[in-house]
């Protein structure tokens, strides 16, 4: 399987037929949430924004959860069928009890946005199966036919974006369904990421790695421009339009730079906040304008974020996938509340609430430029290891024959120093152990495990189990023949 590589040297893309379609109906599903759904079920339910994201995040952690520990529950079959049911069932209740008080609603709603989750996993996973370049060809044109498609959708009956609402994720699960069954037999058949990421950190990136940090804070300036309720009507969605194609063409049809894309939609947004001080009408068309243009760029740099790391591991992209996702809904909750935070305080004092808002855009700013100074989308991506390309556990190489084991690991352990505990630890993982034998060998749990190979690869500068042994290698005496300390290499299966 191809991997998606940042480069402009990526051969023109081919076009894929089940990869566009499964990224129109993953945006046409947005828009219409946005634009049909929500104006509408907000003012009748205040709650049904958080309780279905609340509910979308605790079905995409129990997949992330399951996708790294017990891939081989996950039964393609048998998920799609739900995701299809949860969907179709949902839609059919929330519209049939839309203006009725009472939990049917909710029930409804988030049994429709679960089904849409798994959809959007899936779809990723298809654009997954190209190049970068790829991806965001197919990514870009999909985001513009879906909102010009929405837009033109206000001079229609009704029915049909609330057909759209209700069949988008079902579609995107049945066109998807061959891409998740390889995907979720490549998972069966490779080590489970849980065990292998504890030595090898690439193949899942911890939740407070910036990559997941920096996904939060994106969904969160894109939670905060809904929280507005803007909608650009003709000419301005034109505008929208334009201004997308613009960046997209610009940033990431050659050099595929998700980074300017990211910073770009930032700059859109905060245009788009600063233009709407409270109590001022005057500017509503060109804040709604801003508001969509960035809303677009940030919710396309999603999609193109997480296809991108599926494209990186064919077998731990459901999981990335997953709670990549968890963490943007997470990002766009955020967001909305403290949009509600401001416009709360805005009742009291219109001039504090635009303080509010200049201090939250400063805090946004300074987190790009601080927090993320040397960080990059596209390098984070690029670093994500496949936890067994093609189904099949990578081989750890241990040191070469006639190396001093002992001695390498009691000189690096003198030198970066290590605690007794920690140097035990290291022994094993130049010896190439796994998560489950250090366990058993040490008799200690997992965590602990994880926390002394954490410290062990932050003092020696590694950052991964083969790294660690190469630096073994190349700063152990050799050893003669007869020492009982030489050690003969050979090669040891990850997990």
């Amino acid at each position: 399987m191809p991997h998606g590589k940042v480069t402009s040297a990526d051969p023109a893309p081919t076009w894929d037929k089940r990869a566009f379609l499964c990224a129109l109906m993953v945006f046409l599903y947005t828009f219409v949430l946005d634009d049909f759904v929500l104006p509408v079920s907000n003012g009748l339910h205040p709650l049904m924004f958080e309780v279905t994201t609340v509910g979308g995040v605790g079905f995409l952690a129990l997949i992330g959860l399951l996708a790294s520990r017990r891939p081989d529950v996950l039964d393609n079959d048998w998920f799609n069928g739900c995701a299809v049911t949860c969907s179709l069932a949902g839609a059919f209740v929330a519209l049939e009890s839309v203006g009725a008080p009472g939990p049917l609603y909710y029930l409804g709603s988030v049994l429709v946005d679960v089904g849409f989750e798994w959809a959007l996993v899936v779809a990723c996973l298809t654009l997954g199966e190209l190049r970068l370049r790829a991806i965001c060809a197919h990514a870009g044109v999909a985001a513009l036919v879906a909102y010009g498609g929405t837009a033109l959708m206000q001079y229609l009956p009704l029915a049909v974006p609330l057909a759209c609402y209700g069949l988008a994720g079902p579609v995107a699960v049945v066109v998807a369904a061959p891409s998740t069954r390889r995907r979720l037999a490549a998972a069966a058949a490779a080590p489970p990421l849980a065990d292998v990421s504890v030595t090898r950190p690439g193949v899942l990136p911890s939740l407070t790695n910036l990559l997941f940090v920096s996904i939060v804070v994106l969904m969160s300036a894109f939670g905060y421009s809904l929280g507005y309720d803007a909608h650009a009507t003709m000419p301005l969605f034109l505008v929208v339009m334009a201004v997308f194609a613009l960046v997209w063409v610009a940033a990431t049809w050659r050099s595929q730079d998700l980074d300017l894309v990211y910073k770009v939609a930032g700059i859109i947004v905060l245009f788009g906040m600063f233009v709407s001080h409270p109590g001022v009408g005057s500017f509503a068309g060109l804040q709604a304008a801003a508001l969509k243009a960035g809303a677009l760029l940030v919710y396309y740099v999603e999609v193109v974020l997480y296809a991108g790391m599926a494209a990186r591991s064919r077998s731990g992209g459901i999981a990335l996938v997953a709670l990549a996702n968890a963490a943007s809904l997470l990002g766009i909750l955020l967001g909305s509340e403290v949009h509600g935070g401001v416009q709360l305080v805005a009742t009291f004092s219109e001039n504090a609430a635009y303080l509010l808002t200049v201090t939250i855009a400063c805090a946004f700013v300074a987190f790009i430029v601080l927090a993320q100074r040397g960080f990059s989308l596209n390098r984070a991506v690029a670093e994500i290891e496949d936890p067994a390309p093609d189904g099949v556990p990578v081989p750890v190489v241990v040191p070469a024959p006639a190396v001093d084991l002992r001695g390498a690991c009691a000189a690096l352990a003198e030198e970066y120093g290590l605690t007794p505990r920690e140097s035990e630890v290291l022994g094993l993982l130049v010896k190439g152990y796994g998560t489950a034998r250090m366990e058993e060998a040490l008799v200690i749990s997992r965590n602990t495990v994880k926390t002394h190979v954490r410290h062990i690869y932050a003092k020696l500068g590694c950052h991964s189990q083969q790294e660690l042994i190469d630096l073994a290698e190349k700063s152990s005496p050799v050893a003669s023949p007869e020492s009982p300390h030489s050690f003969q290499g050979d090669i040891t299966l990850e997990g």
